[in-house]
């Protein structure tokens, strides 16, 4: 049987690490749809964005999407559809800065990508056109999506990728200030810390700054604020990530955790426009941990981490250019929420 088309390669979505959930029960009951059609929830540089289409988009993300079901009335349903709601008015906002900029994609451009995409999943036009209508898609709406994903991949290559450049020297500093860390995350953390680690994850830095506060103070427990305000996954278990290793984190998670020792809560570390919080758990709370085995003590040799570094660098380099310019286009923009 053909493998289906990756339509997640063209179709603007949320980080991946963030689980779509199901939103239709807990939200069918806010308006007929007539008032669906009518109600505007936001207003950027003029471009209307009514209720229909958000929750027509969190409809699609939830139909190509595996969803745990919040139950009604759950605010974190009202949180996610808030975030969709942010992710449009961003698509907007570059779209936007594009047709500005002239910046064109062609038919023939789009026919040649989507003649690959039929190849690379052996589809033939029928075959493919039955798989965008499986993922609530015509024709003519993919190639809407393909063209304006394509104008955001090139204005953002030419105003942000293009701006970011990692030396060598600074993988080296990198690689030399934390080797000792590099060398225990691969050789003990990982192993030792399997069923340890919590998870939070919330939409800004400054909500992840305020809840670091509060646990700290002991005012809220981790797992008590990663059920209640979490949009990541392990909430529902308190931000327990099961059998997730420290190796398995993305480089700039690793870092994070293990810049703090165990059972304290690592600083806010963003990772794809969200901010996280971490924890190594201890104690009576954390799981059976394995015998370590013993560090190198030289530590990993620079060449065989050295992919690791410079993709670390240049992701943390690349968020805080985007979100300087996202913040740059704000600034300039006209945008009234009224969700």
């Amino acid at each position: 049987m053909p493998e289906k088309p990756r339509m997640e390669d063209t179709l603007p979505r949320l980080p991946k690490c963030l689980v779509v959930v199901s939103l239709l029960v807990a939200l069918s009951g806010l308006a007929h749809a007539t008032q669906l059609v009518d109600r505007v929830v936001a207003v950027v540089n003029g471009k209307l964005i009514t209720l229909f289409d958000l929750d027509s988009r969190v409809a699609e993300l939830v139909q190509r999407t595996q969803g745990i079901s919040f139950a009604p009335g759950d605010p974190r349903a009202e949180e996610l559809r808030r975030q969709v709601l942010e992710s449009m008015i961003n698509d907007i906002l570059i779209e936007q800065e594009a047709a500005r900029l002239k910046i064109n994609v062609s038919e023939t451009e789009l026919d040649s990508q989507i003649d690959e995409l039929k190849k690379k999943n052996n589809l033939t036009q029928a075959q493919f056109q039955a798989e965008l209508a499986k993922e609530g898609l015509t024709l003519k709406e993919f190639r809407k999506r393909m063209r304006e994903d394509n104008m955001k991949k090139r204005l953002l290559g030419f105003m942000v990728h293009r701006k970011v450049l990692v030396t060598d020297d600074e993988i080296r500093d990198y690689y030399e200030k934390h080797k000792a860390t590099l060398s225990t995350t691969k050789s003990i953390l990982g192993p030792k810390v399997s069923g340890n680690i919590s998870f939070i994850m919330v939409p800004t830095k400054k909500q992840a700054e305020e809840l670091r506060q509060k646990i700290g103070a002991g005012t809220i427990t981790f797992a008590d604020a990663a059920r209640k305000f979490s949009i990541g996954p392990g909430r529902d278990q308190g931000g327990d990530l099961g059998d997730v290793q420290v190796k398995d984190l993305a480089p700039p998670l690793r870092d994070a955790l293990t810049a703090v020792p165990a059972g304290q809560v690592s600083q806010p570390v963003m990772l794809d426009g969200k901010a996280v919080l971490l924890k190594l758990r201890t104690g009576k709370n954390a799981a059976p941990a394995k015998t370590p085995q013993p560090a190198p003590s030289a530590g990993p040799s620079f060449e065989s981490v050295r992919n690791q570094i410079q993709e670390m660098l240049y992701k943390q380099k690349f968020d805080k250019l985007f979100q300087d310019y996202m913040d740059n286009l704000r600034s300039k923009a006209v945008i009234e929420v009224k969700l």
